[in-house]
């Protein structure tokens, strides 16, 4: 009974686009096995881009996008910030992600060929969040209260990935001289989050006329 109250739950949000709330009483894990590994959101599609596409929640709106990096901002006021990983996906990379113990909530994600893993990090008032899945990851700073709300967008975002191996033969394939792969490593946690946070506090505090796509990149030295 409770597994199916789960599944009409989150049916009827993807259905109807109605207010998250009820999710957000769930635990993480929950929230994560009703949305990424039962499957029912992944056909949901709003955004396209060359190679991939999935599906952008209504509370998550863009602030940049370059190429595979995508800064987003919630209604809530809270940044995430996406990297698709093309490349690792084209050469089906695979890194086992080991679950920690010491952190506010770790766990190891498998779902068929899929796989990835979700991560949270308590620091003073907010959590630090590293999630990825599909070869897509998210990393986001969110206040306590915004918690559940951040697991349920950034479930939904990473969940719904999908990739056009058509279009990735011509850009990423042996053949695509030009291509630039990436160099940010999206199967490894940050264990020192001081420069992400500090990256945070840094693009928060300009205007929002500068934040364009040849002005604001994200960090992938870290």
């Amino acid at each position: 009974m409770k597994k199916l109250f789960i599944i009409l739950t989150i049916s009827t949000i993807l259905l109807t686009g109605c207010s998250m709330n009820k999710l957000n009483n769930k635990s993480i894990d929950e929230i994560i096995d009703s949305t990424i590994i039962s499957g029912n959101s992944k056909k949901l599609k709003n955004t396209s881009y060359d190679g991939y596409s999935y599906y952008l929640p209504r509370e998550l709106s863009f602030v940049n996008k370059n190429d595979y990096n995508s800064i987003m901002k919630d209604v809530d006021g809270n940044y995430y910030y996406v990297y698709t990983d093309v490349v690792s996906y084209y050469h089906k990379v695979k890194k086992e992600y080991k679950e920690d113990s010491n952190v506010y909530y770790s766990r190891k994600i498998e779902n068929k060929k899929k796989f990835g893993y979700f991560e949270i990090k308590e620091q003073e008032d907010t959590y630090y969040i590293e999630a990825m899945y599909n070869y897509t990851k998210v990393e986001a700073v969110v206040k306590k209260k915004d918690l559940d709300d951040s697991v349920v967008n950034i479930c939904m975002l990473i969940g719904t990935v999908k990739y056009n191996d058509k279009v990735l033969e011509t850009t990423v394939g042996e053949n695509a001289l030009d291509y630039k792969e990436e160099t940010y490593n999206i199967f490894e946690t940050k264990k020192d989050t001081s420069n992400f946070l500090n990256y945070v506090n840094e693009f928060d505090n300009i205007d929002d006329s500068d934040k364009d796509e040849d002005k604001v990149k994200m960090d992938e030295g870290e």
